[in-house]
């Protein structure tokens, strides 16, 4: 069960905690106190004597009761409840007579609570989206590693644009570097084998890349189209025409 003591201190007895839910500092209660602060607060408003407490407290776990452990125990309270921000005199004391909590106090229930500091946080599971959002970057470090592996050829393609343009033509959303336009992109496919074909949802992606080879230095576009209805990605070179 949990009690919200003045809407910002939570007590969970099986937890045996007292939180401050604004700065989160936790308090860890002892057995005893926590029976005794149970006690109270189930009886919020109803003075208790000395001699139930003894008996529902103490005496029913066999614990061992008298005056001053029970003095020592509601001073141990007052102490915890003090020290998490509570201003306000929670439990009162009725001289000769025993204890209860103030009318003035703002307690309140929930039995099917569990304390902040303690409850087992749950994984962060990402969205699905999440997974597309490197694939830009996967893709590229793909083909750049098959092009030194297999081509045997040495790239030097210099540092990444820090920005990276986003322009969409009819069903193609282009990423490319802010070096190149549209017309570098229209041209370079013009001397491609296959055409650019819009017709659906695609996205490309153009890496413009320095060549040194065997075969000496060339500049050539790297164009990588990925259908998304299929989830399905093709590669290819374009050298530009100055190169050729």
């Amino acid at each position: 069960m949990r009690f919200d003591i003045e809407g910002f201190i939570t007590f969970d007895t099986e937890d045996a905690t007292l939180v401050n839910v604004l700065t989160g500092d936790c308090i860890e209660l002892s057995q005893t106190s926590t029976r005794l602060l149970t006690e109270l607060l189930n009886h919020h408003g109803d003075l208790l004597s000395r001699n139930e407490i003894f008996q529902s407290v103490f005496d029913k776990y066999g614990a061992r009761a008298s005056n001053s452990n029970l003095n020592q125990y509601i001073s141990t309270l007052r102490r915890n409840l003090c020290d998490l921000g509570v201003e306000k005199e929670i439990i009162v004391t009725v001289p000769r007579i025993g204890f209860k909590i103030s009318e003035e106090a703002i307690i309140n229930n929930d039995r099917e609570y569990k304390t902040p500091c303690l409850e087992e946080k749950t994984p962060d599971v990402s969205p699905p989206y999440q997974k597309w959002r490197y694939r830009p970057v996967l893709i590229r470090a793909l083909i750049v590693a098959f092009a030194i592996v297999v081509l045997g050829i040495n790239l030097d393609i210099g540092r990444a644009d820090a920005d990276t343009q986003e322009i969409v033509q009819d069903k193609c959303q282009f990423f490319l570097s802010p070096a190149l336009s549209m017309k570098d992109v229209a041209d370079s496919f013009a001397l491609a084998s296959q055409p650019l074909d819009c017709s659906s949802i695609k996205e490309v992606y153009v890496y413009r890349q320095q060549i040194k080879s065997s075969l000496g230095n060339y500049i050539q576009l790297l164009i990588v189209e990925c259908k998304k209805s299929k989830s399905n990605c093709v590669s290819f070179y374009i050298r530009e025409q100055g190169n050729v």
